[in-house]
């Protein structure tokens, strides 16, 4: 499925990028003084992530996981935090090299102020949303994304939605990629949502966090790029 790609075709940053939200998070075993301490992280953070939340997060053994929530609404930028796992997430996105920058410099003091040694799961994940012209035929989306779908046993004009998830080896760590096109807004457009989750099991520390970002982030765009066509490109391009 994935192509070879040039370094100008990697390099290239779309003046109108599809990410929806773009997010590294690490997990750990269960560091109880997180809660307690919650104050220390604050501390560093409230001139960057003035406002102060939680959230409730499902966890897969189908527990209730409280996250609690530094948010920079400006930025569009978010640090989340748990007893079991620390993410930060932007949802205005420049360039990798700021989103890289941002979580090393904040998972490495997070990691540094609780003891965190090992990080038993470190995950990228990038999810777009891909807005597609108002059209009459499903079959149209396929100028512009190419799902993992094979439209030979289904007529692609007699489908109104779908959703797809394959989850992979790829390299050294492993990828989970979904594909969904939702239902047509008021005005015809459709949203295909592409959602890029590049992660690992392997046990890793605070030191590897660089080398895995990069990893991963040449990983997640050999995939996009090979979701996408080159109308989408020019799309992304401003150009059509």
């Amino acid at each position: 499925m994935i192509e070879s790609f040039s370094k100008e075709a990697l390099d290239e940053v779309f003046p109108r990028p599809s990410i929806r939200e773009v997010s590294f998070e690490i997990r750990f075993a269960p560091r109880l003084r997180v809660n307690a301490e919650l104050w220390k992280i604050q501390d560093e953070v409230v001139d960057q992530y003035p406002i102060v939340g939680s959230e409730q997060a499902l966890q897969p053994s189908g527990s209730i996981l409280t996250v609690n929530v530094f948010q920079n609404s400006s930025a569009a930028r978010a640090i989340k935090v748990s007893q079991e796992n620390f993410v930060v997430a932007f949802t205005k996105y420049t360039r990798f090299e700021d989103f890289k920058e941002e979580v090393i410099a904040k998972t490495n003091k997070f990691c540094s102020k609780f003891d965190v040694a090992i990080i038993v799961r470190a995950g990228l994940r990038y999810v777009n949303n891909m807005v597609i012209p108002a059209t009459e035929k499903t079959s149209a989306i396929l100028r512009y994304v190419r799902p993992v779908v094979d439209f030979e046993r289904v007529n692609i004009d007699s489908v109104d939605q779908f959703v797809t998830e394959v989850r992979m080896r790829y390299k050294n760590h492993l990828v989970t990629v979904r594909g969904a096109l939702l239902g047509a807004l008021e005005d015809g457009r459709r949203i295909y949502v592409l959602d890029v989750d590049c992660h690992s099991r392997v046990q890793q520390t605070a030191a590897d966090i660089p080398e895995l970002l990069d990893a991963y982030h040449e990983s997640a765009q050999f995939f996009f790029l090979d979701h996408i066509t080159d109308e989408y490109k020019n799309v992304m391009r401003g150009k059509s």
